[in-house]
């Protein structure tokens, strides 16, 4: 008996003293842009000691709840590097134990030197556990410039001569803008990133490893485009004019509107374009002892309008409705001059060369348009509807001229005239439900739906004359002619399920897809006579994507986090597509309309350390993929003729580790370094195709780069920059590409209290950016080279007006339709 009231007694003291105990919850917010702020630093300390009490870090959503503290006079401590410290006196007492705190602000950070205003800067880099987000505002490198150059200085992104876009390697990578496709595909989103205009970007995110709520598409991630839109009350806007040395300029201007009942935004931008390249071959095609060889210039020259608008109206506390959309008109013109050059291997001088004059004109019009409604039964329990319509037209005239003369003073020289016209006309809508629900403080349900809906048609013809450059007897070429049409329908349904308990977080999802793709493709006969058409190639699938992610808060500064999805990449239209291109009088390609998708499975680990005015992330990542598609070249055993096109040729491995520093010195030298280095494998692989054997060796290669980017603050709001970058050698099917490096300057001023901003910048100041690839197959062996535009110095004029002060006293659900890290994060375990 006595032990029972022991017992009970012990109990009892037990739940009083856990009820003598307090707690600490609130939200830490960017105070310039009432962002919420993930990984922030909380710390209680004793009043007038710096001692910890309790510690942790703000969550996804900035959110904070710090339990079990004792009666007593506290200092909360908000911590963050780039930003103000900010700390707040409470007395946790038995009147008050539970202290909750709305809005915490926290402030960039500036400081005052001898008297001498030096203007701090916004954090470049934001941490986060599935994403890294680097706010491109800062960087003076971009002022002028398009969202490709942009790209060209993210860390681990890489932007090939070409505009193709990688992350860490890899080609299969999904761009977005605003948290959605936004109208780019594999097929246009090279010309359209060449034509966005880098000052209507505020930060690129990189996602590596998206949960199972977003698409499956892209193995190697996702690379998030934020445009700005900022939210301050009142009216408030810029004027920016700007010229380079390429003799390309731009003139952009945006306003926004915002209050209480409505948001409204206008951006509308000009660029004229004015660049300059070339490329240079060696190739020998050993069987029959005959080398081709090249050296060629190329001139390109466009003007882009881009456009966008927007309005949000909202209508109840709870119900926000938005109109958005965005416009793109282009023309342009190129002019490349090619010698090619025909002999024997180890002659003294060529046999024949034949000089093609290729030129091309043309114009692009891009046309997206997206209704959203938001439904917040609370910060953090919303409905969210979006449908989005987009349409890609682009018509294209191409301009072959050739003249081959010959050395043996017998042959006569010969001419020949090639017009090639191509209509792009590409549509796609899209509809998307997602609910989010915080059921209890532990769990969190995330759902719904994703429909996409693209069809594409491009016709491309031929006229020639075998007789003169002019074209005049020019007739159609029947046998180049082609129609491609292709259809890919694709429906997803997700679901997640977060849960924290103690200093863990658990995050499991599992997204499933179908998807149904058809192409066709129709010679003239078949164009012109239905009977004659093959059946359309068609092919459905269904998979299963889960997604895990795992995270343990090791201290109030560390966490570590494994994470692991299943990703896919599907073939684009260009690989399907069976026509022969002969454009490149030196290797016909064409696609391969059996191709099937490659699956990867991807994992990672994350390590973040904060200190006062540092932080470290460092991930280590191992990705296998099946069924990967590359380019495979052979030379025909019938006509002699080098061929290329796509195949599902083998598996790979990727490993690597990724590190991401960002340190502050002497309060006005930020430098951010990343690297990234990983070991790539592709295994060997052997296809019989044309009648022979065609066989790729087993390569791999351990590679690097490195990218380091310095910002001085010096006094008379002055910034100055300098970054540098290096990659190394990376091998390739059939090859490797050669290491390249480059090295860009800027500085920047304001005046009038930052109402003008006057910047200059110059882009790959010792000209290195070159892209250099050695291939080697059966039969033959290639060295090109490639380059664009190189050094360019760039002048920015920026002139803000407006309220630039006020700020919007009401939390906006609507931010979150622009960000995909909205709900898309894990629980850090921040409780104690």
């Amino acid at each position: 008996m006595m032990k029972r009231i022991l017992l009970l007694l012990a109990i009892c003291a037990g739940t009083l003293t856990a009820a003598a105990q307090g707690s600490i919850k609130g939200k830490v917010l960017d105070k310039a842009t009432d962002e919420p702020m993930p990984f922030v630093n909380i710390v209680v300390t004793k009043r007038n000691d710096t001692k910890m009490v309790k510690g942790g870090i703000t969550d996804e959503n900035g959110a904070f709840n710090l339990t079990g503290i004792p009666d007593g006079e506290y200092t909360l401590n908000i911590s963050y590097v780039g930003y103000k410290e900010l700390k707040r006196n409470l007395a946790i007492t038995p009147e008050k134990r539970v202290h909750t705190y709305a809005a915490l602000y926290i402030a960039e950070d500036a400081k005052l030197i001898t008297e001498v205003t030096v203007t701090g800067q916004r954090s470049t880099v934001k941490l986060e556990v599935d994403r890294k987000s680097f706010d491109v505002t800062q960087d003076i490198a971009n002022a002028g410039g398009s969202a490709s150059e942009v790209l060209e200085n993210i860390p681990s992104v890489e932007v090939d001569n070409d505009g193709n876009v990688s992350l860490r390697g890899n080609s299969s990578v999904e761009v977005w803008i605003n948290g959605k496709a936004s109208g780019l595909t594999a097929d246009n989103r090279a010309q359209i990133l060449q034509q966005l205009p880098a000052e209507s970007i505020e930060r690129i995110e990189v996602i590596d490893n998206p949960s199972a709520k977003f698409s499956a598409e892209g193995s190697a991630g996702i690379i998030n485009i934020i445009l700005k839109k900022e939210r301050k009350a009142g009216y408030y806007g810029s004027l920016q004019a700007g010229a380079n040395t390429r003799g390309g300029a731009n003139l952009s201007g945006n306003i926004n509107y915002n209050s209480s009942l409505f948001d409204a935004y206008l951006n509308l931008g000009f660029r004229h374009r004015n660049g300059k390249g070339g490329s240079m071959s060696r190739q020998e095609y050993l069987k029959t002892g005959i080398y081709q060889n090249y050296d060629g210039t190329s001139k390109n020259q466009g003007n882009n309008l881009f456009t966008r608008a927007g309005i949000t109206w909202h209508a109840t506390k709870k119900d926000d409705f938005t109109l958005s959309g965005m416009m793109m008109h282009g023309k342009f013109h190129n002019n490349n001059i090619m010698p090619y050059h025909y002999g024997t291997i180890g002659a003294p001088n060529d046999t024949y060369v034949m000089y093609r004059h290729n030129s091309g004109e043309g114009d692009m019009h891009m046309y997206y348009g997206e209704f959203n409604y938001r439904h917040s039964f609370t910060d953090r329990h919303y409905l969210d509807f979006v449908v989005n319509f987009n349409r890609w037209v682009s018509d294209n005239e191409n301009y072959y001229r050739d003249s081959t003369y010959y050395f043996d003073d017998i042959t006569p020289t010969t001419y020949s005239y090639q017009y090639r016209p191509m209509f792009i006309r590409n549509r796609a809508w899209e509809m998307k439900l997602d609910y989010e629900n915080p059921i209890t403080d532990k769990l969190k349900l995330q759902t719904g739906y994703q429909g996409r809906f693209s069809h594409e048609n491009t016709p491309q013809e031929s006229w020639l004359d075998q007789t003169s450059w002019e074209g005049r007897n020019a007739v159609e070429d029947r046998a180049y002619f082609n129609r491609f049409i292709y259809d890919l329908d694709v429906h997803a349904l997700y679901l997640t399920l977060t849960y924290n308990f103690g200093k863990f977080g658990l995050m499991g999802g599992l997204r499933g897809e179908y998807w149904r793709v058809n192409t066709e493709s129709y010679s003239w006969e078949q164009e012109h006579d239905p009977s004659l058409r093959e059946p359309a190639f068609k092919k459905d699938y269904f998979q299963l994507f889960p997604s895990i992610f795992m995270s343990y808060q090791l201290t109030e500064t560390q966490q570590l986090q494994l994470n692991y999805t299943r990703r896919l990449r599907r073939p684009w239209g260009g690989e399907l597509n069976s026509f022969k291109n002969t454009q490149d009088a030196s290797m016909v390609q064409f696609g391969n309309p059996e191709l099937t998708p490659e699956y990867s499975h991807s994992f990672s680990l994350n390590y973040l350390k904060q200190w006062t005015a540092h932080s470290l992330l460092l991930s280590a990542y191992y990705r296998p993929t099946t069924d990967v598609i590359q380019r495979i070249r052979w030379q025909s055993s019938t006509d002699g003729v080098m061929y290329q096109t796509n195949r599902n040729v083998a598996k790979s491995q990727s490993t690597g580790l990724e590190m991401v520093l960002k340190n502050k010195f002497f309060r006005i030298l930020d430098l951010t370094t990343t690297a990234n280095a990983y070991y790539y494998k592709l295994n060997g692989f052997s296809y019989d195709i044309d009648g022979q054997t065609v066989t790729g060796e087993g390569n791999d290669n351990f590679t690097w780069n490195i990218r380091s980017m310095a910002s001085i603050i010096l006094p008379y709001d002055m910034t100055f920059q300098v970054t540098g970058s290096y990659r190394a050698k990376q091998v390739i099917t059939q090859g490797y590409r050669k290491p390249n490096w480059g090295v860009e300057i800027g500085a920047r001023k304001n005046f009038f209290n930052k109402a003008l901003t006057i910047a200059l910048n110059c882009r790959d100041v010792f000209n290195t950016r070159k892209w250099e690839i050695v291939t080697e197959g059966d039969g033959f062996k290639r060295h090109q080279k490639f380059w664009r535009n190189g050094r360019n110095v760039n002048l920015t004029v920026t002139w803000n007006f407006g309220n630039m002060k006020g700020k919007r006293q009401r939390q906006d659900n609507n931010m979150q339709n622009d960000d995909p890290a909205a709900g898309s994060g894990y629980g850090s375990g921040i409780e104690d």
